[in-house]
């Protein structure tokens, strides 16, 4: 059985919430032997990831487009503007020289549709439950030179309690890095991480429909929390984190 990264996930939360391998493996149909195999973090899915091979007509920029057509209906809000699947097949042909028929893309838009349910963010939590991060910037001397440092900041949601490293650059590796400190730091991980749309976490889309760059969809997987995403211009979603960088 192939071990899919969000196999890898359920594996890992329930394994940190205390579930035996015995009760994983039942409750989700794997074997014992692919549990005990990954339920403690030492191996990864991605390390043996083989390459795809895409046959269908519906390829990486077809989805894209797609996606495209629903984020710009979720942005204006406007149902009587809305795509519907026979329109986004039409602007397909238009625009990009669609070849595949129409029941192809009405399925897709359908499945489309239907894994992307809108994320709620609560403004109250328990302990544990989540922490908030955000990016903010400081001036510094370092070395008699004034420079400009990135602030990686993250705050507990129920507590308040924050933590604060500073890197030199915004990039994925301080990202990364950054959360493994945090865990260190609070000596635990929360069930959720809210975030807005950064490129060093986000791939493509935003919020509900945020795609997850790889090396953070590994580090959510392997941590076992759950990434939630703001939508633009909605930063009072995790006001907790803002108001150490204002």
């Amino acid at each position: 059985m192939v071990i899919t990264v969000k196999d890898y996930k359920q594996i890992r939360q329930k394994y940190l919430s205390g579930i035996s391998q015995r009760q994983i493996a039942r409750q989700l149909h794997i074997s014992r032997n692919t549990v005990a195999k990954y339920c403690k973090g030492c191996a990864v899915p991605w390390e043996r990831k083989a390459p795809e091979r895409k046959t269908s007509v519906i390829t990486d920029e077809v989805v894209e487009f797609i996606q495209a057509c629903l984020d710009e209906d979720e942005r204006e809000n406007l149902k009587k503007q809305s795509h519907t699947a026979k329109r986004i097949y039409d602007r397909l042909v238009a625009e990009r020289g669609f070849t595949g028929g129409e029941s192809t893309v009405r399925r897709k838009v359908k499945d489309m549709k239907g894994s992307q349910p809108k994320v709620f963010v609560p403004l109250e939590f328990s302990p544990g439950e989540a922490i908030q991060i955000d990016w903010g910037e400081a001036k510094v001397y370092l070395h008699n030179k004034k420079i400009t440092t990135n602030l990686f900041c993250a705050r507990l949601c129920s507590s308040c309690a924050p933590i604060v490293f500073a890197y030199r650059r915004q990039n994925e590796e301080s990202f990364l890095e950054a959360f493994v400190r945090t865990f260190r730091f609070f000596g635990g991980v929360p069930e959720k991480v809210v975030f807005d749309n950064g490129k060093v976490a986000v791939k493509d889309g935003f919020g509900a429909h945020a795609k997850k760059q790889a090396g953070y969809t590994a580090l959510s997987a392997h941590y076992g929390f759950e990434a939630l995403f703001c939508n633009p211009a909605e930063g009072h979603k995790k006001g907790n984190v803002k108001c150490m960088i204002m």
